[in-house]
């Protein structure tokens, strides 16, 4: 009854004093002009320690609440996380983009309602990582399941899903409610939790292991229906992309209209149904798309080979811009052989081109970054300098080709000289001088094996029973090659499993939205 009658005090004058230095004052009897007995003080210890609200029930406490985690303080405990899945990361990635977009958008309102102690419920958000340690375009799906009661519990899970280290989390006072009992001692009540949760943190990884792929087998028989099954969902829209196509080359004479395979069905749908819409506004201006090839990519311009290429993710008034001065743009088109020409002349001959899968740039754009490197070659032979002796003085055999100012200076795998147009003729000459053997090796590899790889593919798509086999742009025809020579040894085992699938070379396994199934090149 005196304890009861103490608490009952103490939260009387917790309740009606100011700052937790006058609360703490008002305990020790400075405030009030008692003082306070040793039972008392330990009790004043522990209220003051705890920095937390108080539940009273009956005049009885019961526990107490501490606070939540600050905003700032989940900013810096996510902040790896935020580096791992942030949509800029993937620019290139629609498909990954949308669902990291959609996904931080819940879970943003998600650590809002728990901040403010309102319910909200949430079973899983989907995201994908980008890794350091992994190749472009190879990133890690992670399903984070957020029935969290809290937001402590909220971040933990997030770190723990995408195998980020939780220690600065750890280091800050536990939010969680718990009842106060002097006899408890909270320091090992600490370490016996930090340890049971160790060990299930190993467990889960010991789990994921057991579940890592092991052989393409295995996975191609578990996932080869589900593979079926999600392209037959997606039928109906892609009827509905090609009745869309249809109805733009007939109405307004278009040649042909083609789109990026990296972009999701539904994106191509919409951007189709947002042309057409915009074409019938303003059906005057389309007559300039008559007898040419409309692109949906990643810019909005006239490309180098002449199609028109528009950015599904622009506004309509980006792609109506373009469409009223489509004839303005082809000028450049008519000046890229000169400087082609004038570019190969002053570098003996090499044959200026361009990689199949080199980033996007516009005719004029182009026309820039070849007049640049022009310009910094002519002021290489203005300043009196030449070609080593070494260099052959034809270079005919050989190719070049000129990308963006933040392109690499490199030999692709297939042979060419890839320079940016910014690169210093110095450093070009230098470079294309020491590297000559080797372009010369990889040139004459890829001669041969791009036929091989062509009949490879057509071998494996007809015994397989495939409906497309495509692969990655970082995949070269050597591991093309390789990978198809893999997959046929393993007919017999594979049998009918593939039929109906169109399969997809790349660095990683994966079932696409569309049915895809994405297999690495050098799977075991």
């Amino acid at each position: 009854m005196q304890d009861r009658l103490r608490i009952c005090k103490y939260r009387h004058i917790y309740k009606r004093k100011g700052s937790p230095e006058r609360r703490t004052n008002a305990l020790r009897g400075n405030q009030s002009g008692e003082i306070p007995s040793t039972s008392d003080r330990i009790m004043s210890n522990e209220l003051q320690k705890a920095h937390g609200k108080y539940v009273f029930r009956c005049g009885r406490l019961i526990g107490i609440i501490s606070r939540n985690l600050s905003s700032a303080e989940i900013s810096t405990a996510l902040r790896p996380f935020y580096f791992s899945v942030h949509p800029d990361l993937f620019g290139k990635y629609p498909e990954q983009r949308k669902t990291n977009e959609h996904s931080l958008q819940q879970l943003s309102a998600l650590l809002e309602a728990q901040q403010s102690n309102r319910n909200m419920t949430m079973s899983t958000l989907p995201f994908y990582l980008r890794q350091k340690d992994m190749p472009e375009g190879n990133f890690k799906l992670v399903n984070i399941n957020l029935n969290s009661k809290n937001v402590r519990e909220t971040v933990v899970k997030i770190l723990n899903a995408c195998d980020i280290s939780t220690n600065y989390v750890d280091k800050i006072p536990r939010s969680a409610p718990k009842s106060i009992n002097r006899d408890i001692d909270f320091t090992k009540a600490y370490k016996e939790y930090d340890t049971e949760f160790e060990k299930t943190v190993r467990m889960k990884r010991k789990v994921e292991e057991k579940k890592a792929i092991t052989n393409i087998i295995d996975w191609i028989s578990d996932n080869s229906l589900h593979g079926r099954e999600k392209y037959e969902l997606t039928s109906a829209t892609r009827e509905q992309v090609k009745s869309l196509i249809n109805e733009l080359c007939n109405i307004y004479g278009i040649k042909e209209v083609k789109y990026d395979s990296g972009w999701n069905i539904s994106h191509i749908r919409g951007a189709l149904q947002s042309l057409v819409s915009m074409a019938s506004q303003h059906s005057k201006h389309m007559k300039n798309l008559k007898g040419r090839t409309i692109a949906l990519g990643q810019f909005t311009g006239v490309s180098l080979d002449g199609d028109v290429f528009l950015n599904i993710i622009d506004v309509r008034n980006e792609w109506l811009s373009l469409i009223k001065k489509v004839s303005q743009e082809d000028g450049a088109l008519t000046e890229i052989p000169n400087y082609e020409k004038a570019l190969s002349s002053i570098l003996r001959d090499i044959h200026i081109c361009r990689r199949k899968f080199m980033p996007k740039v516009s005719a004029a754009q182009y026309c820039s970054h070849l007049r640049q490197l022009i310009t910094s070659i002519g002021d290489f032979y203005g300043s009196g300098k030449k070609f080593p002796e070494s260099v052959p003085e034809s270079l005919s055999k050989y190719e070049i080709v000129v990308e963006p100012e933040a392109g690499p200076l490199m030999v692709s795998p297939t042979g060419q000289f890839i320079t940016p147009s910014s690169c210093p003729a110095d450093e070009l000459i230098t470079f294309i001088t020491h590297h000559l053997d080797e372009a010369t090796l990889l040139l004459t590899e890829y001669s041969i094996n791009k036929h091989v790889e062509k009949k490879l593919c057509k071998e494996v798509k007809e015994r397989f029973g495939l409906i497309d086999l495509n692969k990655d742009d970082s995949i070269t025809p050597g591991l093309m090659i390789m990978c198809c020579q893999r997959l046929l040894t393993r007919i017999d085992k594979l049998d009918t499993k593939l039929k109906g699938n169109i399969l997809y070379v790349t660095h990683y396994y994966s079932v696409l939205s569309e049915g895809v199934l994405c297999i690495p090149w050098n799977f075991k």
